[in-house]
């Protein structure tokens, strides 16, 4: 599973997933802990992902399918796991040229019917990295798209929608003469929603950084389609949903909250990372050894140790057992908080209830005689990130935030598509 969908609208719950753990999300649902309704699978591990997919498929989880298609054309991710897929390309990376008129037309056919057979909601459609606005895969993008709506319904999947990825940089974003040629043309495509997968903006994005975002994405709103953030997490998710830029935000289970083009031009490193926990008073995940040392600091444990009995009846213990339940607990609990306040109200809500706690808490633990001093300055540089983020976004919501907003993102699970094709 590729990533957590997570909509303000409705506030029906959506999904979680990182593909590596499909284990523990089956038994976390199984213990009726997994409270999202959306997930997006990566079509390069879906066949190994049986289990997970029946049990969503089978609660009324909108599933939607990721088919990899821009990893394909990147040269550290093409001979990755995506490589075994129909509309692959073994031998190199593919090119705008591989698809010129009567080249490879086929491949939206397998994709769709991919689609059909494992009775998915929703398909990404096929999208590459635009790292300028000439960059020649937009044509070839655009063309895709509309082939894929034509190839599902050719193979009986009238009723699975497709939703347009724009991937580009943050740079590309920002850029007030690129933007508008940038979403040019999405508007006439048979798509529901666009989801933006920006380079360098996610969970460790600045209060700079958070609101530059904000203020570039209203020219999107005038393509009448609602947006997700993808690969975004922590409080610059919740930000962009708050101040209405997006209508949902879309990340892994404590991973995939960042998206940087410059690794997909690089090999894969090896994996077997640390694990990691979330503290929602600091926005940011700490291994168990810094944990630790915040812990072993008097005061540390009060101020920092999860004390939800929703989530951690037996506090800091659960939170190193099981730190994916705590996660997707602390995540759904700061979203369904702020789907409860009326739209006009979110910004300012989020500063008060979210980020201004945050604030005092790090400003505390700051103070902790942490005595590891490679936790310590972790600890201080979440103080002065947060101080600088409250600062940034209290001065845009002092202004008004931004002119419009996201509309909002339909849920598509339950009697969807899922449901038709299962019934057939």
């Amino acid at each position: 599973m590729a990533a957590t969908i997570l909509h303000l609208h409705p506030p029906s719950r959506p999904l979680a997933g990182g593909h590596t753990g499909q284990k523990k999300l089956e038994a976390l649902h199984a213990a009726g802990r997994f409270p999202f309704r959306r997930a997006v699978f990566d079509a390069a591990h879906l066949a190994h992902q049986p289990g997970l997919l029946a049990r969503l498929r089978a609660s009324g989880c909108e599933i939607v399918l990721d088919p990899n298609f821009a990893e394909m054309a990147a040269a550290g991710r093409f001979r990755s796991a995506v490589s075994h897929l129909p509309w692959a390309n073994q031998e190199r990376p593919w090119r705008p040229d591989d698809f010129s008129p009567g080249r490879n037309a086929n491949l939206a056919r397998h994709i769709a019917e991919f689609a059909v057979r494992h009775a998915v909601n929703v398909v990404l459609a096929p999208a590459h990295i635009l790292e300028t606005v000439n960059d020649g895969w937009r044509s070839v993008d655009f063309d895709f798209c509309k082939a894929l709506r034509t190839e599902l319904d050719r193979a009986g999947g009238e009723t699975i929608a497709i939703d347009y990825q724009l991937i580009t940089t943050y740079a590309v974003m920002r850029d007030n003469h690129q933007r508008p040629q940038l979403i040019r043309g999405i508007g006439d495509l048979p798509v529901e929603n666009v989801w933006l997968r920006i380079s360098g903006f996610g969970a460790t994005a600045t209060g700079v950084g958070t609101r530059h975002f904000i203020e570039a994405v209203p020219d999107l709103h005038e393509l009448k389609r609602p947006l997700v953030a993808d690969y975004v997490g922590g409080f610059a998710a919740l930000a962009a949903l708050a101040f209405g830029a997006v209508g949902g935000i879309c990340h892994g289970v404590g991973q995939k909250e960042v998206f940087k083009a410059a690794d997909w031009k690089k090999p894969p490193g090896p994996g077997g990372t640390k694990r990691r926990i979330y503290i929602p008073e600091l926005d940011r995940h700490f291994p168990e050894d810094r944990l630790d040392a915040i812990f072993n600091a008097r005061g540390g444990r009060t101020r920092f140790g999860c004390n939800d009995a929703s989530c951690c009846p037996h506090g800091i213990d659960d939170m190193f057992e099981n730190p994916d339940a705590h996660f997707m607990t602390q995540r759904s609990g700061q979203l369904d908080r702020l789907s409860a306040v009326p739209e006009v109200r979110r910004a300012e809500h989020f500063l008060l209830q979210e980020v201004e706690p945050a604030v005092r808490s790090a400003r505390l633990g700051a103070k902790l005689k942490i005595v590891d001093d490679d936790t310590r300055r972790l600890v201080d540089d979440a103080r002065k990130r947060l101080v600088l983020f409250r600062d940034a976004l209290d001065d845009l919501e002092s202004q008004g935030g931004i002119p419009t907003r996201s509309s909002a993102v339909v849920f598509r699970g339950g009697g969807g598509a899922a449901a038709a094709i299962l019934g057939r």
